[in-house]
């Protein structure tokens, strides 16, 4: 009896033992799965925090800008106080809310595939404002049309809340910063303008810039390669063909002059062209409309080639100005007109959109153009 009492103790004993290995067991197991459970939900959180920290890096990432322009007191080109602005703003990287009112600087965007970073532009009434360069893409209402390009629409540009603003000569007035600043208070006003001493030389910097805000220098120095080949190729033509040139601006009826140190300097400066004539007092300073001229003078410098630009057809919804204008018994025995070397320009190309990657490249074409023409046999 004492024996199977023993017995009975001990396999009791082992029983309780057994029971709290496996208790002790199974509640390591359970601690080690919720260690386990614990480290990975903390590295997941972790890994979270670092692409959050990545992405608030790249969205804090900026690009510096050199903003130097002046503002006018009144409207361009009119005389009066100015303040000018040297300095430099830091802009946000590849930033998708940007508004632009250079409809050059918007072809640059075109150029670079970045259009869709655009959120608005002066397209004017019935995209008036946009030549044929452009239209094709910024017609769209994926793209908000702020108005003119002297009267924009400051209502349509709040609702925007851009981050940068692009503007141009025509808006670098003290009324119109004024109003932009007060429309967008939460974005950066910037000059993007080509100057007309330095222009080609202008474009091709603003798409390098443009390239490097969006990490697009590789593409952005392709497009500029190939404008200094083309300018190089064209100049070669203009050179070699020495056309005397006229470049004339038709408005309705009223004929300009656009000479050396003026507005299109650059066909000079640039493409080698040699004016027909120049006029005493345009030598020194030509205004953005060019110089007043009369048939006479038409006669009297009588170029091999007229480069005719119609500022009426770019300003306005009316009828194109004819080249018929320029022809009459004063001018009759023109070599440019008798010989029918008058070659129209795309207004919106020259006076609107002016100063952007394509818009200027297509400027180079239709001068490329206008030498072919007058130097074929």
């Amino acid at each position: 009896m004492e024996f199977k009492k023993l017995y009975l103790m001990l396999t009791m004993a082992i029983i309780l033992v057994l029971a709290a290995c496996s208790g002790g067991s199974e509640e390591e197991t359970a601690t080690e799965e919720e260690g386990a459970s614990e480290e990975a939900a903390s590295e997941e959180s972790a890994e979270e925090e670092t692409a959050e920290d990545e992405e608030a890096s790249e969205s804090a990432e900026t690009i510096a800008y050199e903003n130097q322009f002046e503002i006018g007191s009144g409207e361009r080109g009119e005389e009066g106080e100015a303040t000018q602005i040297d300095e430099t703003v830091e802009l946000p990287k590849n930033s998708d809310k940007v508004v632009i009112f250079d409809l050059g600087v918007a072809s640059t965007f075109k150029a670079l595939g970045l259009e869709e970073n655009i959120m608005g532009l002066p397209k004017g009434e019935n995209n008036a404002s946009l030549g044929d360069t452009i239209a094709d893409t910024y017609e769209s209402e994926d793209y908000v049309n702020l108005g003119g390009l002297k009267e924009p629409d400051y209502e349509a540009l709040a609702a925007l809340d851009p981050e940068i603003i692009m503007i141009h000569g025509r808006q670098s007035n003290s009324a119109v910063i004024s109003e932009l600043e007060k429309a967008a208070p939460n974005a950066e006003i910037i000059h993007v303008a080509a100057d007309n001493s330095n222009y080609f030389e202008d474009v091709k910097e603003m798409t390098m810039f443009i390239g490097e805000m969006y990490d697009k220098q590789d593409e952005a120095q392709e497009l500029v390669d190939e404008m200094d080949a083309k300018l190089a190729e064209v100049n070669e033509k203009v050179t070699a063909a020495e056309l005397p040139m006229l470049f004339v601006q038709t408005n309705g009826g009223n004929l300009s002059f656009h000479g050396v140190g003026g507005r299109y300097d650059f066909l000079y400066n640039d493409f080698g062209f040699t004016s027909a004539g120049e006029q005493e007092e345009a030598e020194e300073n030509t205004d953005n409309h060019g110089n007043e001229i009369s048939y006479e003078f038409i006669a009297e410098t009588n170029p091999a080639l007229i480069l005719l630009m119609d500022r009426g057809a770019a300003v306005s919804e009316g009828e194109a100005t004819s080249t018929d204008v320029l022809v009459n018994e004063v001018t009759s025995g023109v070599d440019a007109i008798e010989n029918d070397n008058v070659y129209e320009l795309n207004p919106q190309n020259w006076y609107l959109n002016a100063g952007g990657y394509l818009t200027a490249m297509s400027q180079i074409e239709e001068l490329d153009a206008a030498v072919e023409g007058a130097t074929a046999e």
